[in-house]
């Protein structure tokens, strides 16, 4: 397997974002212009970045809650102790992609595994942009 760094994601990326924008400029001329021949396909180099970047791997994480702690309770915890939150158990469950937050949803059993049943999720181009960087 290949190892990709933050440079070439960041290539990749801004690749994506020219793609996107190309495909963009020809939607709405496409639909100023009216009925359109067939699309033609994109050129192989296209191709081959938009493959590399949905091969790409980022952290999917759905979270329970969050809360800042002193060092001096981190310090301190043991087995046994308990956190609380200001969540309902009830709430939705945060979705983040590179921690930001792309969705929500609620918790739900897989088998013997945890799953996220998502009710909100953001548009294409927002999840895009989640993977940027900070």
């Amino acid at each position: 397997m290949t190892s990709i760094d933050q440079s070439d994601i960041g290539t990749l990326l801004q690749e994506a974002a020219a793609l996107a924008s190309a495909a963009s400029a020809e939607l709405a001329e496409a639909s100023v212009a009216g009925p359109a021949e067939p699309a033609q396909a994109l050129p192989d180099q296209d191709d081959i970045s938009l493959a590399r970047i949905l091969k790409v791997r980022v952290p999917v994480i759905a979270q329970l809650a969050r809360r800042p702690m002193s060092v001096a309770i981190i310090r301190d915890l043991s087995v046994g102790a308990i956190l609380e939150f200001e969540k309902s158990v009830d709430e939705e469950l945060d979705l983040l992609i590179s921690d930001r937050l792309i969705g929500q949803g609620h918790c739900v059993k897989v088998g013997e595994k945890f799953g996220l049943r998502i009710t909100h999720i953001c548009d294409k181009a927002e999840r895009i942009r989640s993977l940027g960087g900070p």
